[in-house]
């Protein structure tokens, strides 16, 4: 009965874990969120989702839009290398200026 249950308790658990840890990251997976701060070579973002995201940035790295370093607020998009490579590109996203404000009366 236990040789029973402990089989049965490794299939459910090794199964699961197998297919997770095998899951490849996809090439040019993108990641939008704020900057929140720089450390190290790492730029920390926090998704829209809520979740906090380390990227981390090479010379190779294409940054667009920032004239500078990115700083703590900037909202960005960057495309990011499988398997915890640098990220390939990060762009600086302008919030869309849709129709000004109507004038107050």
């Amino acid at each position: 009965m236990i040789l029973v249950l402990s089989f049965m308790l490794l299939l459910a658990g090794g199964g699961t874990t197998a297919w997770a840890e095998s899951s490849p990251t996809t090439a040019g997976s993108e990641i939008k969120g704020d900057v929140l701060y720089w450390e190290g070579d790492e730029l920390v973002v926090r998704e829209m989702s809520g979740h906090e995201v380390r990227i981390r940035v090479s010379s190779e790295t294409k940054i667009q839009g920032a004239s500078g370093k990115l700083k703590t607020g900037d909202k960005i998009a960057a495309t990011v290398s499988p398997n915890g490579g640098p990220a390939l590109s990060i762009s600086l996203q302008i919030p869309d200026s849709a129709s000004p404000a109507p004038p107050v009366r």
